[in-house]
Protein backbone atom coordinates (compact mmCIF):
# COMPACT_ATOMS: atom_id res chain seq x y z
CA UNK A 1 0.00 0.00 0.00
CA UNK A 2 1.58 3.19 -1.15
CA UNK A 3 2.01 6.51 1.35
CA UNK A 4 2.21 9.88 0.08
CA UNK A 5 4.67 11.67 1.40
CA UNK A 6 3.73 14.12 4.27
CA UNK A 7 2.46 17.48 3.72
CA UNK A 8 4.83 20.26 4.81
CA UNK A 9 3.46 21.81 7.76
CA UNK A 10 4.25 25.16 8.72
CA UNK A 11 4.88 26.56 12.21
CA UNK A 12 5.30 30.52 13.08
CA UNK A 13 7.33 30.37 15.86
CA UNK A 14 9.61 27.50 17.81
CA UNK A 15 7.97 26.53 21.28
CA UNK A 16 11.29 27.84 23.09
CA UNK A 17 11.03 31.51 20.97
CA UNK A 18 7.08 30.86 22.48
CA UNK A 19 8.18 30.07 25.77
CA UNK A 20 10.35 32.65 26.02
CA UNK A 21 7.96 35.58 24.61
CA UNK A 22 5.40 33.96 26.91
CA UNK A 23 8.07 34.56 29.90
CA UNK A 24 8.82 37.99 29.56
CA UNK A 25 5.52 39.16 28.70
CA UNK A 26 4.59 37.81 32.70
CA UNK A 27 7.88 39.42 33.62
CA UNK A 28 6.74 43.13 32.18
CA UNK A 29 2.79 42.73 33.30
CA UNK A 30 3.92 42.22 36.95
CA UNK A 31 6.63 45.46 36.60
CA UNK A 32 4.05 47.48 35.19
CA UNK A 33 1.35 46.22 37.52
CA UNK A 34 3.31 47.36 40.72
CA UNK A 35 4.94 50.43 38.99
CA UNK A 36 1.30 51.14 38.48
CA UNK A 37 1.01 50.71 42.08
CA UNK A 38 3.76 52.75 43.22
CA UNK A 39 2.86 55.75 40.92
CA UNK A 40 -0.99 55.73 41.63
CA UNK A 41 -1.60 58.05 44.95
CA UNK A 42 -5.01 57.19 45.26
CA UNK A 43 -3.63 53.54 45.84
CA UNK A 44 -1.29 52.35 48.00
CA UNK A 45 1.25 54.16 47.06
CA UNK A 46 5.33 53.33 47.65
CA UNK A 47 5.53 49.29 48.29
CA UNK A 48 7.40 48.94 51.19
CA UNK A 49 10.65 46.99 51.23
CA UNK A 50 9.06 44.18 53.17
CA UNK A 51 6.06 43.34 50.73
CA UNK A 52 9.14 43.53 47.85
CA UNK A 53 10.90 40.96 49.73
CA UNK A 54 8.13 38.85 49.79
CA UNK A 55 7.39 39.61 45.66
CA UNK A 56 10.75 38.72 44.59
CA UNK A 57 12.24 36.51 46.91
CA UNK A 58 9.88 33.47 45.19
CA UNK A 59 11.74 34.53 41.65
CA UNK A 60 14.87 32.21 40.76
CA UNK A 61 18.01 34.85 40.93
CA UNK A 62 18.32 35.24 37.33
CA UNK A 63 14.52 35.94 36.67
CA UNK A 64 14.71 38.77 39.73
CA UNK A 65 18.01 40.23 38.35
CA UNK A 66 16.56 40.49 34.42
CA UNK A 67 13.30 42.48 36.60
CA UNK A 68 15.64 44.44 38.28
CA UNK A 69 16.90 45.18 34.89
CA UNK A 70 13.92 46.35 33.02
CA UNK A 71 12.71 48.73 35.65
CA UNK A 72 15.14 51.18 37.76
CA UNK A 73 12.47 50.57 40.69
CA UNK A 74 13.76 47.16 41.36
CA UNK A 75 17.22 47.57 40.39
CA UNK A 76 18.27 46.06 43.77
CA UNK A 77 15.58 43.81 44.73
CA UNK A 78 17.28 40.56 43.80
CA UNK A 79 19.08 40.93 47.60
CA UNK A 80 16.07 39.86 48.97
CA UNK A 81 16.08 36.44 46.54
CA UNK A 82 15.10 33.17 48.30
CA UNK A 83 15.72 31.16 45.28
CA UNK A 84 19.73 31.32 44.82
CA UNK A 85 19.43 29.29 41.70
CA UNK A 86 22.75 28.78 40.12
CA UNK A 87 22.34 25.47 38.06
CA UNK A 88 23.63 23.65 34.91
CA UNK A 89 22.12 25.45 32.38
CA UNK A 90 24.12 28.91 34.05
CA UNK A 91 27.08 26.94 34.33
CA UNK A 92 27.43 26.56 30.76
CA UNK A 93 27.24 30.09 30.04
CA UNK A 94 30.07 31.52 32.43
CA UNK A 95 33.90 30.46 32.47
CA UNK A 96 34.73 28.81 36.23
CA UNK A 97 36.28 31.62 37.84
CA UNK A 98 33.22 34.00 36.93
CA UNK A 99 30.85 31.71 37.82
CA UNK A 100 32.53 31.58 41.69
CA UNK A 101 32.79 35.22 40.97
CA UNK A 102 28.93 35.92 40.71
CA UNK A 103 28.09 33.29 43.34
CA UNK A 104 30.34 34.77 45.75
CA UNK A 105 29.00 38.09 44.95
CA UNK A 106 25.60 37.66 45.14
CA UNK A 107 26.19 36.06 48.63
CA UNK A 108 28.18 38.60 50.18
CA UNK A 109 25.21 40.98 48.98
CA UNK A 110 22.22 39.52 50.03
CA UNK A 111 20.28 40.99 52.67
CA UNK A 112 16.96 38.68 52.45
CA UNK A 113 16.11 37.13 56.07
CA UNK A 114 15.74 33.94 54.04
CA UNK A 115 16.85 31.49 51.71
CA UNK A 116 14.73 29.22 50.66
CA UNK A 117 16.70 26.88 47.25
CA UNK A 118 20.54 27.12 46.78
CA UNK A 119 21.38 24.94 43.26
CA UNK A 120 25.32 25.19 42.65
CA UNK A 121 27.12 23.56 39.27
CA UNK A 122 30.97 23.95 39.01
CA UNK A 123 33.87 22.11 39.60
CA UNK A 124 34.70 22.65 43.61
CA UNK A 125 38.33 21.54 43.44
CA UNK A 126 40.02 23.88 46.11
CA UNK A 127 37.25 26.14 46.67
CA UNK A 128 36.28 23.99 49.86
CA UNK A 129 35.69 26.67 52.57
CA UNK A 130 34.22 29.16 50.23
CA UNK A 131 31.20 26.54 49.73
CA UNK A 132 31.50 25.96 53.74
CA UNK A 133 30.73 29.73 53.83
CA UNK A 134 27.83 30.09 51.28
CA UNK A 135 26.32 26.38 52.93
CA UNK A 136 26.77 28.63 56.62
CA UNK A 137 24.89 31.77 55.80
CA UNK A 138 22.30 29.44 54.14
CA UNK A 139 21.65 27.37 57.46
CA UNK A 140 21.44 30.59 59.20
CA UNK A 141 18.46 31.89 56.90
CA UNK A 142 16.80 28.54 56.95
CA UNK A 143 17.44 26.76 54.04
CA UNK A 144 14.85 24.17 52.85
CA UNK A 145 16.42 22.61 49.24
CA UNK A 146 19.85 22.53 48.50
CA UNK A 147 21.20 21.03 44.98
CA UNK A 148 25.03 20.55 45.20
CA UNK A 149 25.71 19.41 41.46
CA UNK A 150 29.43 18.79 41.33
CA UNK A 151 29.96 16.25 38.73
CA UNK A 152 32.58 18.76 37.05
CA UNK A 153 35.10 17.99 40.27
CA UNK A 154 38.25 16.39 39.78
CA UNK A 155 38.25 14.62 42.65
CA UNK A 156 34.66 13.68 44.91
CA UNK A 157 33.53 16.23 47.11
CA UNK A 158 33.47 15.62 50.58
CA UNK A 159 30.36 17.16 51.74
CA UNK A 160 29.76 15.39 54.89
CA UNK A 161 30.92 18.40 57.48
CA UNK A 162 28.27 20.23 55.60
CA UNK A 163 25.04 18.69 56.16
CA UNK A 164 24.15 19.65 59.80
CA UNK A 165 21.46 21.70 58.41
CA UNK A 166 18.37 20.93 60.33
CA UNK A 167 15.84 22.94 58.12
CA UNK A 168 16.80 20.69 54.98
CA UNK A 169 13.67 19.48 53.38
CA UNK A 170 15.16 18.44 50.20
CA UNK A 171 19.02 17.64 49.52
CA UNK A 172 20.56 16.59 45.99
CA UNK A 173 24.05 15.74 45.64
CA UNK A 174 25.56 14.77 42.33
CA UNK A 175 29.22 13.92 42.46
CA UNK A 176 29.95 13.99 46.24
CA UNK A 177 30.82 11.86 49.35
CA UNK A 178 29.02 11.37 52.33
CA UNK A 179 30.10 9.80 55.58
CA UNK A 180 27.43 10.88 58.07
CA UNK A 181 28.12 10.37 61.83
CA UNK A 182 26.36 7.88 63.80
CA UNK A 183 24.62 10.66 65.89
CA UNK A 184 23.03 12.60 63.02
CA UNK A 185 21.63 16.20 64.75
CA UNK A 186 20.64 17.95 61.24
CA UNK A 187 18.32 16.70 58.55
CA UNK A 188 15.58 16.32 61.08
CA UNK A 189 13.28 17.52 58.28
CA UNK A 190 14.59 15.93 54.93
CA UNK A 191 11.36 14.45 52.83
CA UNK A 192 13.52 14.01 49.51
CA UNK A 193 16.71 12.61 49.05
CA UNK A 194 18.20 12.47 45.69
CA UNK A 195 22.03 11.05 45.66
CA UNK A 196 23.83 10.77 41.88
CA UNK A 197 27.43 9.26 41.61
CA UNK A 198 28.06 9.04 45.19
CA UNK A 199 29.57 6.53 46.84
CA UNK A 200 27.58 4.85 49.91
CA UNK A 201 27.91 2.65 52.34
CA UNK A 202 25.21 0.64 54.50
CA UNK A 203 26.04 2.66 57.23
CA UNK A 204 25.16 5.57 55.56
CA UNK A 205 21.80 4.76 54.37
CA UNK A 206 21.31 3.21 57.62
CA UNK A 207 22.02 6.41 59.28
CA UNK A 208 19.40 8.34 56.84
CA UNK A 209 16.58 6.05 57.54
CA UNK A 210 16.89 5.70 61.31
CA UNK A 211 17.51 9.53 61.54
CA UNK A 212 15.05 11.06 58.74
CA UNK A 213 11.71 10.37 59.98
CA UNK A 214 9.93 12.52 57.44
CA UNK A 215 11.65 10.89 54.49
CA UNK A 216 9.10 10.40 51.57
CA UNK A 217 11.44 9.75 49.01
CA UNK A 218 14.85 8.37 48.48
CA UNK A 219 16.53 8.54 44.54
CA UNK A 220 19.95 6.28 44.44
CA UNK A 221 21.07 7.50 40.78
CA UNK A 222 24.36 5.81 39.27
CA UNK A 223 25.91 5.26 43.43
CA UNK A 224 28.39 3.49 44.08
CA UNK A 225 30.66 0.92 46.57
CA UNK A 226 27.34 -0.47 48.31
CA UNK A 227 26.48 -3.87 47.10
CA UNK A 228 23.51 -4.49 49.41
CA UNK A 229 20.54 -2.07 49.65
CA UNK A 230 18.81 -2.07 52.66
CA UNK A 231 15.65 0.31 52.90
CA UNK A 232 14.70 -0.23 56.64
CA UNK A 233 11.98 2.38 56.93
CA UNK A 234 9.89 0.52 59.40
CA UNK A 235 9.41 3.60 61.90
CA UNK A 236 8.74 6.01 58.75
CA UNK A 237 5.31 6.91 58.66
CA UNK A 238 5.33 9.37 55.17
CA UNK A 239 7.87 7.15 52.99
CA UNK A 240 6.36 6.45 49.87
CA UNK A 241 9.10 6.70 46.65
CA UNK A 242 11.55 4.68 46.11
CA UNK A 243 14.18 5.09 43.26
CA UNK A 244 17.20 3.14 42.04
CA UNK A 245 18.62 3.54 38.91
CA UNK A 246 22.24 1.86 37.33
CA UNK A 247 23.66 1.40 40.63
CA UNK A 248 25.38 -1.08 39.18
CA UNK A 249 27.37 -3.01 41.72
CA UNK A 250 24.15 -3.46 44.13
CA UNK A 251 23.39 -7.19 44.33
CA UNK A 252 20.06 -6.85 46.34
CA UNK A 253 17.79 -4.90 47.94
CA UNK A 254 15.96 -5.52 50.98
CA UNK A 255 12.61 -3.44 51.87
CA UNK A 256 11.29 -3.04 55.40
CA UNK A 257 8.73 -0.16 54.08
CA UNK A 258 5.27 -0.82 55.01
CA UNK A 259 3.95 2.71 53.68
CA UNK A 260 6.24 2.42 50.41
CA UNK A 261 3.76 2.83 47.20
CA UNK A 262 5.92 3.50 44.24
CA UNK A 263 9.11 1.64 43.60
CA UNK A 264 11.62 2.32 40.36
CA UNK A 265 14.23 0.32 39.35
CA UNK A 266 16.93 0.20 36.35
CA UNK A 267 19.40 -1.81 36.23
CA UNK A 268 20.72 -5.56 36.12
CA UNK A 269 18.36 -7.94 37.46
CA UNK A 270 19.17 -8.20 41.57
CA UNK A 271 17.68 -9.95 44.44
CA UNK A 272 14.92 -7.98 46.15
CA UNK A 273 13.63 -8.88 49.05
CA UNK A 274 10.49 -7.60 51.46
CA UNK A 275 9.62 -8.12 54.57
CA UNK A 276 5.92 -7.55 53.58
CA UNK A 277 3.50 -8.00 50.33
CA UNK A 278 3.04 -4.60 50.02
CA UNK A 279 0.06 -2.97 48.43
CA UNK A 280 1.91 -0.76 45.99
CA UNK A 281 0.78 1.92 43.44
CA UNK A 282 2.91 2.02 40.98
CA UNK A 283 5.93 -0.35 40.12
CA UNK A 284 8.92 0.21 37.29
CA UNK A 285 11.32 -2.28 36.84
CA UNK A 286 13.63 -1.91 33.70
CA UNK A 287 15.69 -4.94 33.80
CA UNK A 288 18.85 -5.21 31.48
CA UNK A 289 18.68 -8.59 29.43
CA UNK A 290 20.48 -11.58 31.18
CA UNK A 291 20.53 -15.34 29.70
CA UNK A 292 21.20 -16.60 32.89
CA UNK A 293 18.97 -19.05 34.67
CA UNK A 294 19.83 -18.06 38.01
CA UNK A 295 18.65 -14.47 37.54
CA UNK A 296 15.66 -15.87 35.85
CA UNK A 297 15.10 -17.26 39.63
CA UNK A 298 15.28 -13.96 41.35
CA UNK A 299 12.30 -12.78 38.96
CA UNK A 300 10.54 -15.61 39.60
CA UNK A 301 11.01 -14.96 43.70
CA UNK A 302 10.36 -10.98 42.88
CA UNK A 303 6.86 -11.68 41.39
CA UNK A 304 5.17 -13.38 44.02
CA UNK A 305 5.90 -9.66 46.05
CA UNK A 306 4.01 -7.81 43.36
CA UNK A 307 0.54 -9.49 43.81
CA UNK A 308 -1.37 -5.96 45.02
CA UNK A 309 0.79 -3.99 42.61
CA UNK A 310 -1.64 -1.64 40.56
CA UNK A 311 0.13 -0.58 38.15
CA UNK A 312 3.54 -2.11 36.22
CA UNK A 313 5.64 -1.16 33.65
CA UNK A 314 8.57 -3.18 32.96
CA UNK A 315 10.59 -4.54 30.23
CA UNK A 316 10.38 -7.74 28.46
CA UNK A 317 13.71 -9.45 30.46
CA UNK A 318 10.83 -9.43 33.15
CA UNK A 319 8.77 -11.95 30.83
CA UNK A 320 11.58 -14.07 30.26
CA UNK A 321 11.98 -14.99 34.01
CA UNK A 322 8.76 -15.73 34.30
CA UNK A 323 8.33 -18.19 30.67
CA UNK A 324 7.50 -21.97 30.97
CA UNK A 325 10.80 -23.80 31.89
CA UNK A 326 11.38 -26.56 33.17
CA UNK A 327 10.94 -25.97 37.35
CA UNK A 328 11.14 -28.98 40.18
CA UNK A 329 11.85 -31.62 37.44
CA UNK A 330 8.62 -31.14 35.30
CA UNK A 331 7.95 -28.61 32.17
CA UNK A 332 5.35 -26.42 33.57
CA UNK A 333 4.05 -22.61 33.90
CA UNK A 334 5.17 -20.56 36.79
CA UNK A 335 2.16 -20.23 39.45
CA UNK A 336 1.78 -16.41 40.40
CA UNK A 337 -1.58 -13.91 40.49
CA UNK A 338 -1.29 -10.22 40.25
CA UNK A 339 -4.94 -9.42 41.70
CA UNK A 340 -4.72 -6.22 41.88
CA UNK A 341 -3.30 -4.49 39.05
CA UNK A 342 -4.98 -2.61 36.57
CA UNK A 343 -2.37 -1.12 34.10
CA UNK A 344 0.67 -2.96 32.40
CA UNK A 345 2.87 -1.53 30.34
CA UNK A 346 5.92 -4.13 28.69
CA UNK A 347 8.67 -2.58 26.79
CA UNK A 348 10.08 -5.15 23.78
CA UNK A 349 13.89 -5.35 23.44
CA UNK A 350 15.73 -5.79 20.78
CA UNK A 351 17.75 -8.51 22.41
CA UNK A 352 15.31 -10.17 23.44
CA UNK A 353 13.30 -13.92 22.88
CA UNK A 354 10.31 -12.99 24.44
CA UNK A 355 7.18 -14.14 22.57
CA UNK A 356 3.61 -13.81 21.58
CA UNK A 357 2.90 -16.60 24.09
CA UNK A 358 5.00 -15.48 27.20
CA UNK A 359 2.80 -12.17 26.50
CA UNK A 360 -0.34 -14.12 26.78
CA UNK A 361 1.38 -16.32 29.53
CA UNK A 362 1.46 -13.16 32.00
CA UNK A 363 -1.50 -11.64 31.02
CA UNK A 364 -3.76 -14.55 32.00
CA UNK A 365 -2.36 -14.33 35.71
CA UNK A 366 -3.72 -10.66 35.60
CA UNK A 367 -7.63 -11.15 36.10
CA UNK A 368 -8.29 -6.99 37.09
CA UNK A 369 -5.72 -5.67 33.86
CA UNK A 370 -7.88 -3.12 32.29
CA UNK A 371 -5.33 -1.29 30.22
CA UNK A 372 -2.24 -2.84 28.15
CA UNK A 373 0.21 -0.74 26.37
CA UNK A 374 2.72 -2.63 24.62
CA UNK A 375 5.99 -0.76 22.65
CA UNK A 376 7.45 -2.36 19.83
CA UNK A 377 9.99 0.52 18.58
CA UNK A 378 12.51 -1.03 16.95
CA UNK A 379 11.84 -4.48 18.04
CA UNK A 380 11.14 -7.43 15.86
CA UNK A 381 9.50 -10.81 17.29
CA UNK A 382 11.99 -13.60 16.54
CA UNK A 383 9.83 -16.79 17.61
CA UNK A 384 11.86 -19.92 16.18
CA UNK A 385 11.15 -23.66 15.84
CA UNK A 386 9.43 -23.96 19.67
CA UNK A 387 6.96 -21.36 18.38
CA UNK A 388 6.05 -22.84 14.96
CA UNK A 389 5.93 -26.53 16.76
CA UNK A 390 4.16 -26.07 19.72
CA UNK A 391 3.64 -22.64 21.18
CA UNK A 392 1.76 -21.55 17.95
CA UNK A 393 -0.58 -24.10 18.60
CA UNK A 394 -1.10 -23.82 22.09
CA UNK A 395 -1.79 -19.45 21.60
CA UNK A 396 -4.48 -20.72 18.71
CA UNK A 397 -6.71 -22.68 21.49
CA UNK A 398 -5.59 -20.60 24.66
CA UNK A 399 -8.14 -21.27 26.95
CA UNK A 400 -8.05 -18.01 28.85
CA UNK A 401 -10.19 -14.70 28.33
CA UNK A 402 -9.47 -10.95 29.14
CA UNK A 403 -12.77 -9.67 30.49
CA UNK A 404 -11.42 -6.64 32.75
CA UNK A 405 -9.49 -5.54 29.21
CA UNK A 406 -11.06 -2.29 27.83
CA UNK A 407 -8.22 -0.51 26.16
CA UNK A 408 -5.04 -1.79 24.73
CA UNK A 409 -2.02 0.83 22.65
CA UNK A 410 0.42 -1.04 20.90
CA UNK A 411 3.32 1.55 19.72
CA UNK A 412 5.76 0.85 16.98
CA UNK A 413 3.20 -1.30 14.98
CA UNK A 414 4.88 -2.11 12.09
CA UNK A 415 2.09 -4.71 10.47
CA UNK A 416 4.41 -7.70 10.66
CA UNK A 417 3.56 -10.79 11.07
CA UNK A 418 3.96 -11.60 14.20
CA UNK A 419 2.45 -8.30 15.34
CA UNK A 420 -0.49 -9.18 13.17
CA UNK A 421 -0.95 -12.53 15.00
CA UNK A 422 -0.95 -10.82 18.80
CA UNK A 423 -3.56 -8.20 17.21
CA UNK A 424 -5.78 -11.16 16.78
CA UNK A 425 -5.36 -12.49 19.61
CA UNK A 426 -5.74 -9.98 21.95
CA UNK A 427 -8.84 -8.80 20.02
CA UNK A 428 -10.07 -12.57 19.86
CA UNK A 429 -9.66 -12.87 24.22
CA UNK A 430 -10.53 -9.12 25.05
CA UNK A 431 -14.16 -9.47 24.77
CA UNK A 432 -15.55 -6.48 26.20
CA UNK A 433 -12.41 -4.73 25.12
CA UNK A 434 -13.46 -0.72 23.73
CA UNK A 435 -10.65 0.83 22.24
CA UNK A 436 -7.58 -0.82 20.11
CA UNK A 437 -4.76 2.02 19.41
CA UNK A 438 -2.14 1.02 16.82
CA UNK A 439 0.74 3.56 16.25
CA UNK A 440 3.40 3.58 13.79
CA UNK A 441 7.54 3.60 15.02
CA UNK A 442 9.14 7.03 15.49
CA UNK A 443 11.40 5.98 12.89
CA UNK A 444 8.55 6.78 10.55
CA UNK A 445 9.47 3.71 8.19
CA UNK A 446 5.76 2.86 8.61
CA UNK A 447 3.43 5.77 7.89
CA UNK A 448 -0.40 5.97 7.19
CA UNK A 449 -1.74 8.48 5.34
CA UNK A 450 -4.24 7.83 2.62
CA UNK A 451 -7.66 6.89 3.52
CA UNK A 452 -7.47 3.70 1.34
CA UNK A 453 -4.49 2.32 3.32
CA UNK A 454 -6.61 2.89 6.40
CA UNK A 455 -9.71 1.30 5.39
CA UNK A 456 -7.78 -2.21 4.31
CA UNK A 457 -6.15 -2.31 8.07
CA UNK A 458 -8.98 -1.52 9.25
CA UNK A 459 -11.09 -3.84 7.56
CA UNK A 460 -8.62 -7.04 8.30
CA UNK A 461 -8.26 -6.04 12.12
CA UNK A 462 -11.89 -5.16 12.73
CA UNK A 463 -12.78 -9.40 11.23
CA UNK A 464 -10.58 -9.89 14.73
CA UNK A 465 -12.88 -8.61 17.24
CA UNK A 466 -14.92 -10.40 19.66
CA UNK A 467 -16.91 -7.28 20.46
CA UNK A 468 -18.60 -5.44 18.11
CA UNK A 469 -18.03 -2.42 20.22
CA UNK A 470 -14.45 -2.16 19.79
CA UNK A 471 -13.19 0.72 18.49
CA UNK A 472 -9.62 0.60 16.58
CA UNK A 473 -7.49 3.36 15.92
CA UNK A 474 -4.66 3.63 13.46
CA UNK A 475 -1.93 6.54 14.17
CA UNK A 476 0.71 7.86 13.08
CA UNK A 477 3.62 8.27 16.17
CA UNK A 478 3.49 12.12 15.53
CA UNK A 479 -0.60 12.22 16.47
CA UNK A 480 -0.07 9.54 19.65
CA UNK A 481 -1.60 12.83 21.67
CA UNK A 482 -4.85 11.21 23.01
CA UNK A 483 -6.07 11.26 26.49
CA UNK A 484 -5.26 7.79 27.32
CA UNK A 485 -1.54 7.56 28.47
CA UNK A 486 0.34 5.11 30.52
CA UNK A 487 0.98 6.50 33.92
CA UNK A 488 4.38 5.70 34.08
CA UNK A 489 5.85 8.01 31.02
CA UNK A 490 9.76 8.19 31.76
CA UNK A 491 11.54 4.39 31.49
CA UNK A 492 15.17 5.15 31.13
Amino acid sequence: MAAPKRENQTVSQSPQKRTKKVHNQHQNNLVSHIDGVSSNPNRSGNLPDDILDRIFSFLPIKQAVEIGVLSPRFKKSWLFNRKILFDREFSRHHDREEYIHIVNHVFNSHVGSRIQSLSLCFDPTAKEHMIERWLKICAEKGIEELDLDFFQGRDVFKISQFLDIKSLTTLKLVYCEVDLPPQLTGLSFLTTLILKRVDLNIETMETLFFHCLLLETVDLWQCSNIQHLKVCARSLKRFKVLKVRHCTEILSIDIDAPTLRSIYYIGNVVKFQFAEVLHLDEVLLNFSPSRCFAKASLVENLVSDLSYANVLTTTSAFLEGLTTRIRDGAFRDLQFRLWNLKEFQLFMEGTSYCNLFDIASFLKNCPSLEKLFLDLNDFSFDCGFYWELHQKQLLQYFPHFFTSLKFIKVKGFKFQKHELELVRFLLGKAVFLETLVLVTPRTGRIRIYEPADAINYKRLIFSWRASPKTNIVLLDHYHDKGPVQPKVSQFG
